[in-house]
């Protein structure tokens, strides 16, 4: 199985499942994600009138059909994400935007020098690495002034794992009975972490001391734009009492500002 970063390539690498939600997304074939809506809030609170943005983790630059439509100041929007499908298409469909550019990156290496951005933003990317330290360096390395995590927050940290098979999951050969290795070690994996406040404040304290942080709980949603009955993405967003939910997983979203 092909891994980088302890990540399975298996999960986006060929999965056109995932692509094309993010590809009906950028062209305006489904609605806003509301993350992104809330994202273009926050950023238009910032009294710099041109901005300059990274999106770690772009997928085919949904969020920039978002920021063309709320964002009531000029940008230019970049976004970098480590699986080539994924930034193909995205140059293919904003091939005559001006203002926007892709890479081919990971969050554990970002392929731009230091603070080269206005604002760094990082959605729902966080929870599936394993290690955050590097990728949280990286953005701070990148930004100017500002970093923008959306990921689950709780008092404690989790480590979970969703196992992957070929019954329910056509983008991998594993079958049910070979899901775990002779250790009990699963084979094709995503991770969905929850990582605590607390961990990640002396993460982001260990590399800029002078960080100021701030979480904000997302309630920046509607359950009507949320529960899309066209959006076909494996394990798609429910509400559930006033909760996100993610199949069995309740999701403690938080935004995390960080100013440095």
């Amino acid at each position: 199985m092909k891994k980088k970063y302890n990540q399975c390539f298996d999960i986006s690498e060929r999965n056109k499942d995932y692509l094309n939600v993010s590809i009906k997304r950028s062209k305006g074939i489904l609605p806003d994600m509301e993350v992104a809506k809330a994202y273009a809030n926050m950023i238009n609170k910032i009294s710099k009138k041109k901005i300059s943005i990274l999106d770690v983790g772009c997928l085919t630059g949904h969020f920039n059909r978002t920021f063309n439509r709320f964002l009531k100041k000029e940008y230019t929007y970049t976004g970098i994400d480590p699986w080539k499908i994924h930034i193909d298409a995205a140059k293919k469909i904003w091939k005559d935007s001006s203002n926007t550019k892709f890479k081919i990156g990971w969050a554990q290496k970002i392929p731009f020098g230091k603070k080269l951005f206005d604002i760094v933003i990082c959605s729902n990317v966080l929870t599936h690495i394993p290690e955050i330290k590097k990728p949280l360096k990286e953005m701070l390395r990148s930004t100017k002034k500002i970093l923008i995590l959306r990921t689950p927050v709780h008092d404690k940290s989790y480590r979970i794992q969703m196992v992957l098979n070929s019954k329910w999951f056509k983008y991998t050969k594993v079958e049910p009975k070979d899901e775990f290795d002779e250790r009990g070690e699963p084979r094709v994996y995503e991770y969905y972490d929850v990582h605590s406040k607390d961990y990640l404040e002396s993460v982001i304290k260990k590399i800029q001391p002078k960080a100021k942080i701030k979480f904000i709980k997302d309630t920046f949603f509607s359950k009507k734009n949320i529960q899309n009955k066209n959006d076909k993405k494996l394990n798609k967003t429910m509400i559930i009492n006033g909760q996100q939910v993610s199949d069995l997983l309740i999701l403690p979203h938080y935004f995390v500002i960080i100013k440095i």
